[in-house]
């Protein structure tokens, strides 16, 4: 889908509008009753995109990491005769013990940080986008049955 330029500097215009104002839910509340109906949804289809979080691909390496090091030591002790492949594998778990210990001690990247403090403001503004139209949606669906 193709967005036309003067579209896409409308949008950028109200989303800087609204991520000032996601700190304060009355505020942020305020700016997003007075956006067409239209523009809620085309905001709330744009931050309901996903994005990784720091403590997931933290747990995450350290289940693969964790997998690969049981394996290796299971191939240790099968093969505890062959001088070569134990050897190897002996290397291949050290080096995962220091990943493992890489991943697991070393703090969240800044970038990661801030990309969930983002998260967490986008995320606030979804849910109150999403309220905002549900309310708009049932006072429609009132106004249509009443009509009819």
């Amino acid at each position: 889908m193709k967005i036309s330029k003067s579209e896409h500097m409308k949008f950028s215009q109200q989303f800087s509008i609204i991520e000032k104002h996601a700190d304060d839910e009355n505020m942020l509340t305020e700016v997003l009753e007075e956006m067409p109906l239209e523009d809620l949804e085309h905001l709330r289809v744009y931050l309901s995109g996903t994005m990784s979080l720091t403590p997931y691909s933290h747990i995450k390496s350290i289940f693969m990491y964790s997998f690969v090091g049981m394996s290796v030591i299971y191939i240790i002790f099968l093969y505890q005769t062959n001088t070569w492949l134990s050897f190897t594998a002996i290397i291949l778990l050290l080096v995962v013990e220091f990943r493992l210990f890489q991943v697991a001690y070393s703090p969240p990247v800044n970038t990661h940080v801030i990309l969930a403090h983002r998260r967490r403001k986008y995320d606030r503004i979804v849910q109150i986008t999403e309220t905002i139209l549900k309310k708009r949606y049932l006072k429609e669906l009132q106004n249509a049955v009443i009509d009819f």
